[in-house]
């Protein structure tokens, strides 16, 4: 009798599912007809040849490029914009600094005229008539404002500490793209990674879909065979296209942070992801926030930043010394008949006010930018603080990550020999189909996990680095094997 059962069911395979369809996003997907299969012979012809980059493609209906992250990293850094930004803000910093620098330089005058006077003139009570004389006069001026008082000296400190503070955030920058560049990446090719799995989810479910259908016409099968199967092809679909749209996404953010085109769509060449192992995440936390503090350019900038505004104090506090000022002019001066004589003035001048405002206007400048230092310092020290958080939260992802993935790599072995028991049963009589679709959800489940663990592993071990100020380019590209 069972013998009997097995034989009805393989002749309902073979035959009903050669006219049965199911649209996946109006791309019919054809249940071929194949002679003497098992359920696992069948869903495997319709697995087997998938094209997931063609697929995709028609999905998005855009052209992709395909893409390695050791090349996303290269033109991440070269056309990123906060990075280009960063990088004039800095330029600009440093013409500042020698703007400021040629202060200390004197300033330099020159005037001269030519005057020609004719005709009549009255020379004590005298009229002169005939005149005719050519006046020539030159004159050659320096003026050294003697650093007006220290002024110029602390300005000039300023804008240097200031232009350092630009310079390490530029630097910060550049290492905050790397790592965004990273994580990026591999969201966006475990969104790849899932849109396989999905796909192939959906498949096996419309397979299972149609055998469940012509199961129920046959008599062999139940109704609630259907129902469960029709929703499990429901869910695969709601699946497939959410990774489908996180896949576009990822790429129109990647896009954007290399400072390309962000309706490129990009592809990662990859169809799996690989352990990057880039730092020992089981080393003692306070060597990660020595690190953090020796390495991380944003705290470098904040360090320059306290200095600049120290600085600043200073200038406000010259306005209560004297300022000397050094002039010295020389005139050539004569007319063409008589020759052309020199002459030469040195003057020195001292001029001191008691401050802005009598003395409050300097007073309160000054209190007011010793809170500005307070609030910059204080900033700096939370600054500090969030930056251990987020080594301990890399850390702590990092290790449970670790652990996760080796689980999963064993979850996963476990799902495809469940798979193949519950298929053998089902062929052979034993099983119910329900068993099938359990066993086949517990396997892409297993899949997903598998895959997001790595990602997640791959990208906190970046996060890590990232926050101890320790990540490049070169080091990435050096751990990242495809």
């Amino acid at each position: 009798m069972r013998l009997l059962c097995l034989i009805l069911v393989i002749f309902i395979l073979n035959i009903s599912l050669v006219n049965a369809k199911e649209m996946l996003f109006d791309s019919p997907i054809d249940l071929i007809h194949k002679k003497e299969c098992s359920l696992d012979e069948f869903c495997k012809e319709f697995i087997e040849d998938i094209d997931i980059e063609k697929f995709i493609k028609k999905e998005i209906e855009a052209d992709y490029v395909v893409v390695s992250l050791d090349e996303c990293l290269d033109v991440a850094i070269k056309n990123n914009f906060n990075i280009q930004i960063a990088d004039k803000v800095y330029f600009s910093s440093k013409f500042e600094y020698q703007n400021s620098l040629s202060k200390f330089l004197p300033m330099l005058n020159t005037t001269s005229y030519i005057a020609d006077y004719s005709g009549q003139i009255l020379v004590g009570g005298v009229l002169r008539d005939n005149f005719h004389e050519t006046a020539i006069s030159v004159n050659l001026s320096a003026q050294h404002e003697l650093t007006q008082g220290g002024k110029q000296i602390f300005e000039a400190k300023a804008k240097k500490y200031f232009s350092k503070s630009r310079k390490h955030e530029l630097t910060f920058k550049r290492s905050e793209v790397v790592f965004l560049t990273t994580k990026y990446y591999f969201e966006m090719l475990l969104a790849k990674i899932y849109i396989e799995i999905y796909l192939r989810n959906l498949i096996e479910r419309n397979a299972q879909l149609a055998l469940a259908k012509n199961l129920a016409k046959s008599g062999f099968g139940t109704k609630f065979d259907v129902i469960r199967s029709q929703n499990a092809s429901a869910a695969a679909r709601v699946n497939l296209l959410t990774a489908l749209n996180n896949f576009r996404l990822s790429q129109s953010r990647l896009a954007d942070l290399m400072g390309i085109d962000v309706n490129t769509a990009l592809m990662p060449f990859e169809d799996e992801i690989i352990p990057m192992d880039l730092i020992d995440e089981n080393k003692d936390v306070d060597i990660f926030f020595d690190l953090a503090l020796q390495n991380r350019e944003d705290l470098k900038s904040y360090k320059n930043l306290i200095s600049y505004q120290k600085q600043l104090k200073n200038v406000y506090l010259t306005d209560f010394v004297p300022k000397p000022i050094i002039y010295f002019q020389q005139q050539f001066q004569g007319t063409i008949d008589t020759s052309v004589r020199p002459n030469y003035i040195v003057t020195g001048l001292l001029n001191w006010e008691p401050g802005d405002n009598l003395f409050w206007g300097t007073y309160t400048k000054i209190k007011a930018q010793k809170e500005k230092i307070k609030a910059t310092i204080l900033e700096y020290e939370n600054k500090y603080r969030k930056i251990k958080q987020e080594i301990i939260n890399a850390r702590t992802a990092s290790i449970f990550n670790q652990k996760q993935m080796k689980i999963n790599k064993d979850r996963l072995e476990f799902s495809k020999e469940s798979i193949k028991l519950a298929m053998l049963r089902f062929d052979n009589g034993r099983g119910i189909l329900l068993d099938v679709i359990q066993a086949q959800s517990e396997a892409t489940l297993a899949r997903v996990e598998y895959a997001s663990s790595i990602a997640k592993y791959n990208i906190s071990q970046a996060e890590l680095l990232f926050s101890c100020g320790t990540i490049d380019k070169e080091w990435i590209a050096k751990n990242y094997r495809p």
